[in-house]
Parts: structure tokens; sequence; C-alpha cells
């Protein structure tokens, strides 16, 4: 096969992917930060240059001259754009350190003056051998112009060198590639004359690079997402807490009328509940032991005990207690069951908490013996039901748990959340 034919080929393929990878960035979703935007500009560079070379390789094989207009045309084309990606990549390293180092204007110019003066030698180096100019000069505009490459090669090592302690070490393998690719090519063109390997070093380095990039952003965006439902689950959180606070301190109060010493005891309680549990109020935990949840449970129940007498009975059937569960998910379905079952019956009532291993889940279940409710009516009356709704929102986000309400009127309600086990392997 024809050298020629052979370069033009593989530059052409080279070109593909890089086409293929900006398309990729381009339909990806997220925030596209400037070093992203750069990397992109640098693509289609590569493109460009990749491109330009490939066109001049098949003119060649097909026996076009390199004095052809359009030749030189690609020639003039593929100069700019390969000097317009060390131009670009002097931006990118700027931007990419700015989080960890402020970077000196001054190396900026340097290295932008460095790049421009190789690209007004090589393009008189292109009119001197096209006849436009006559310098004398030989090819020697075209090895300065040529070794300036390289020696942008060792600016990009030495500022990677200063810049190395703020990286890890792959960042700094990988951003390091932009200058040991190109080089290692050029080595291989020595051996090989004839053959095209710059070209495609650059592509190699840039597709790293830009890969890189996009890896750190989606892990940006985890990490936003992550910051984003737990605050989420904060705000919910706390519209459970001042509902809770202000059942507690009412029961204190009408305690303090009609039993004082009770009231002492409901006091110690409410103290024992906010000095166990200040990480469910605060919301900085979001999964807990279901047995820290009931604990959490039984010292509401106390004081609501106190509240209601012998009006308020409590079941318990306990099976499993070897699982994990949304702090603050159960009390506020215990209070939606003395609130609108107990209270709502002229005698009181029962509510009964159980807990159990199903074949794919752990299930807590909540039943009362209240009036119960049309569970059509109540999703259609337009008011906010703001506990069973939170609990909902905070089970489906922290584990892809479930909420299970099922009520009948005049008999009673029963509310079932619904765990995982595969969440709970997850977090385990």
């Amino acid at each position: 096969m024809d050298l020629y034919y052979l370069n033009g080929s593989l530059l052409q393929f080279s070109s593909i992917v890089a086409i293929i990878i900006l398309v990729g960035g381009f339909m990806e979703k997220g925030l596209k930060d400037e070093c992203t935007r750069i990397c992109n500009r640098l693509l289609v560079l590569n493109i460009v240059y990749n491109t330009m070379n490939s066109i001049r390789n098949f003119l060649l094989y097909y026996g076009r001259q390199k004095s052809d207009f359009l030749y030189v045309f690609l020639d003039v084309v593929n100069t700019l754009a390969y000097f317009g990606i060390l131009l670009q990549f002097a931006d990118f390293m700027a931007v990419y350190v700015s989080p960890y180092m402020e970077v000196p204007k001054k190396w900026i110019r340097i290295a932008h003056g460095h790049v421009i003066i190789a690209e007004i030698l090589y393009f008189v180096y292109l009119a001197e051998k096209n006849g436009l100019v006559d310098l004398n000069s030989g090819n020697i505009l075209y090895i300065i112009s040529t070794g300036a490459g390289y020696i942008y090669a060792g600016y990009i090592f030495w500022f990677m060198r200063r810049c190395g302690k703020y990286m890890n070490r792959q960042e700094a393998i990988i951003l390091t590639s932009f200058g040991v690719l190109p080089t290692v090519a050029a080595i291989i063109t020595i051996v090989l004359p004839g053959t095209v390997f710059v070209p495609l070093g650059i592509t190699l380095s840039m597709l790293l690079i830009n890969n890189y990039i996009h890896m750190k952003q989606a892990e940006r965006l985890q990490e936003k997402e992550k910051e984003l439902v737990e605050k989420q689950i904060q705000v919910m959180v706390s519209q459970i807490q001042p509902h809770f606070l202000f059942n507690v301190l009412n029961t204190i109060y009408i305690l303090c009328e009609s039993d004082p010493k009770k009231a002492q005891e409901a006091i110690n309680y409410f103290s024992m509940y906010l000095r166990t549990n200040l990480d469910s109020l605060s919301g900085r935990e979001v999964m807990i032991p279901i047995r820290t949840e009931l604990d959490h449970v039984d010292h509401y129940l106390m004081l609501e005990k106190m509240r209601y007498g012998d009006d308020l009975q409590v079941e318990r059937d306990i099976e499993s207690d070897s699982f994990w569960i949304p702090s603050l998910t159960v009390q506020p379905i215990v209070e939606n069951s003395v609130k609108h079952g107990i209270h709502s019956r002229m005698n009181g009532g029962t509510i009964s908490i159980s807990t159990r291993e199903l074949m794919d889940c752990y299930e807590v279940c909540v039943r009362d013996d209240g009036k119960g409710f049309d569970p059509d009516e109540v999703q259609n009356d337009g008011k906010l039901h703001v506990g069973l709704k939170n609990v909902r929102e905070r089970l489906a986000k922290a584990c892809k748990g479930e909420l299970v309400v099922d009520s009948t009127v005049g008999v009673g309600t029963v509310v079932r959340i619904r765990i995982p086990k595969e969440e709970m392997r997850q977090d385990g």
C-alpha cells in the first residue's frame, strides 16, 4: 500500500473519531465550564488539522504536486489549525490550574508569543518555498519553526512541574501527554521517514484530555446532585420538626395544669428525645438503624400517653430490626395515627407498630383503628398533607423506598414503609 494513502487513511480515521467525541460532548447534558469549552475548540481545530493533512496525503497519492494551489491552500489551513491548537492549549492549561493557583499572565504571554513567532516563521518559509519571496534561507526557517514546537513541549513540561504539586498523578500524566505523545510521534517519524504520526499523537493526547475533563465533570455533577438531595432532605425534615415540637410543647402545657408531676416526667422524656435524636432533628443523618427510629417513636408515644392515658394503647410486633431507615420517617406516621386516628375517637384506640423481613424488602407497618378516610377524597381535596408527602419523598430519595397507605372509613388506616434489600446491600 502506498505510504501517502496509508497516512491519509489514518488521519481521516482520526478525524472521524474526534468528530464522534465532539458530537457526544455537545449532546451531553450538564454544566459546560470553561475547560470543556476550550476542549471543544481544541477538538474542532484537531479535526481541521487531521482533515487537511489527510487530503494533502491523498492529493500526493493521486499524483498532485506540492506546488499546486490546492495543496498550498491546504498547507496554509493546516498550519493555522496546528498553531491554533498550541495557542488554545496554553489557555486550557491556565484555566485548568486556576482553581489551585493564580497563573501569572506573563506565562501565558510567553507561550502565546512563542507560538505566534513560530507561526510567522513557518509562513515566511511557505512564502519562500512557493516563490513569493527570496530570502535564500533554505530550510532554516522550517527547522526553526519546527524546533519551536518541541520547545513548546518543553514549556509544557516546565509548566506541569510548577503546577504538579496541586494535581494528582493521573492529572499530571494526562495533561503532560500533550507534550509527550507528539514528541514520541516525531521520533517515530524520524525512524520511519514519510510517515505522519505527529497529528495522530496530538489527536490521542486530545482524546485523553477531553475524556478526563468529561469524567471530572461527571464527578462534579454527581457531587452536586448528592448535595441537592441532602439539602432537599434537610428541608423536608425541617418541615416536620416544628409540627412535632408544637405537639410536644402543647402536651406539656396541658399537663402543667392537670398533673404537674407528669409534666415533669414529660419534660424529662422530651429532654431524652432531644438528646438521643439530635442528629435526626438536624437532618444531618440520612439513614439510621430501625432500632434507633423505634426508640425515637417510643419517646414520642410516652409523651402522648401522658396526654391520652389509657385511651392510647400501643402494640409492638418487631420481627426484624437489622435494617436501616431514613431518620424521622416512622414517627410522623405514628403522629398522624394519633392525631387523625386515636384523637378522633371518643374512647381512644390502639396503634400497632410491626416490622418484618420480606423476600425483597424490609417492611414497617403502622396500623390504627381510628375513623379512617377515603384516599380518593384526600388526594383531591386540595389540602397539603405535608407529613406523608415528605415521608414518601424522603424514602424515594434516600433509599428508593416506598410508602403505601391503605385506609377504610370507619375501620382505620394501615401505612406500610418498604425498604428494598438491594439498597441495604449498597449502603452496607
